[in-house]
């Protein structure tokens, strides 16, 4: 059963976040809308898998891959959001 309510909650994040980029009007506001995938959704669906999976190579794979989201998807984010600024003139080089 916890499995199935993280795997709702991942889900529902993944869905809301998709369909706010979607409706946003520019490049930084869909840019926000990311970072909720990479650092809840992600994650949520991740560890629903490990809890319905139980322990073992597979599972610690996933944590592996869950952990590496969440900490460089944030980071992404903000590196892609510079360089778009960059572009547009709104920090210096």
């Amino acid at each position: 059963m916890i499995a199935w309510v993280l795997l709702a909650a991942g889900s529902l994040v993944v869905v809301a976040s998709s369909i706010g980029a979607v409706l946003a009007r520019d490049f930084y506001r869909r840019l926000h809308w990311l970072t909720p995938v990479t650092s809840i959704g992600g994650p949520l669906i991740g560890i629903a898998l490990a809890v319905a999976n139980g322990w073992g190579l597979t599972t610690a794979i996933v944590l592996l891959t869950v952990a590496v989201l969440g900490i460089s998807g944030p980071v992404l984010t903000a590196a892609v959001g510079r360089v778009g600024a960059q572009r547009d003139g709104i920090v210096d080089s």
